[in-house]
C-alpha cells in the first residue's frame, strides 16, 4: 500500500482525535469518580489519553501538604509511568511503550509537568501514553486496569478512533476491555 493512499485515513483519525479532545474539555467534564479515556489507533501507533480529576487518583486535588500525600503522588506517577501494568494492548500486536507524559494544574512535583490552572478550584491529571506496534494488523483492543490501581475511579468514559471507525463506551469495575 502506498503512503499517499493512507493519508485520508490518517487525516480522518487526526480529526476524530481533535474532536474527542475538544469534547473532553467542555465545561462540567470534572466529575469525581469519572475519567475520560481517548484511544487512537493510527497505523502502527497506539495513543491513549487520560483526563481524570486528581481526586480519583490521589484522594485529594491540591498541592500535597503532608509526607503521606507526597508519597501518594510519587506512587500514582510510578503506577502510570509503568503503563504496562495499567494498559495491555493485544499481545499479538507486539506493542512497545514509547512515551508517557503526565501533567497537572496542581503543583505535584518534578515528575509531573505543571500546566496552567483553570481557575475553578479543581485539579485534573492529563496523561498521554504512546506505543509503537510491530504487528499493527493484530491490534484489536486494549485491557484497561486503571480502576484496580485507583479505587476512587468508578467509571471511564472511553472514546475510540480506529481504522474500523469511531465508538464510545463506558468501562466500569469488572468491565475493562476496549476493542475495535
Amino acid at each position: 500500500m502506498k503512503i499517499h493512499s493512507l493519508l485520508p485515513a490518517c487525516v480522518a483519525l487526526a480529526t476524530a482525535f481533535a474532536s474527542l479532545h475538544a469534547q473532553a474539555h467542555e465545561p462540567g467534564a470534572h466529575v469525581h469518580g469519572v475519567a475520560e479515556l481517548r484511544v487512537v489507533v493510527d497505523g502502527p501507533q497506539l495513543q491513549i489519553s487520560l483526563e481524570s480529576p486528581l481526586d480519583n487518583l490521589l484522594g485529594f486535588e491540591h498541592v500535597p501538604r503532608t509526607d503521606v500525600q507526597r508519597t501518594a503522588v510519587r506512587q500514582m506517577a510510578r503506577t502510570l509511568r509503568d503503563a504496562g501494568d495499567v494498559f495491555a494492548p493485544t499481545a499479538a500486536a507486539h506493542c512497545r511503550l514509547t512515551t508517557v507524559r503526565l501533567a497537572s494544574s496542581a503543583a505535584l512535583g518534578e515528575s509531573i509537568e505543571a500546566t496552567p490552572a483553570d481557575g475553578d478550584g479543581h485539579a485534573d491529571l492529563d496523561a498521554d501514553f504512546s506505543w509503537t506496534c510491530d504487528a499493527p494488523q493484530a491490534l484489536a483492543g486494549v485491557d484497561v486496569d486503571l480502576m484496580r490501581h485507583f479505587p476512587n475511579l468508578r467509571r471511564l468514559k472511553v472514546q475510540v478512533a480506529a481504522p474500523s471507525g469511531q465508538r464510545a463506551l463506558d468501562l466500569l469495575p469488572g468491565r475493562r476491555s476496549v476493542t475495535w
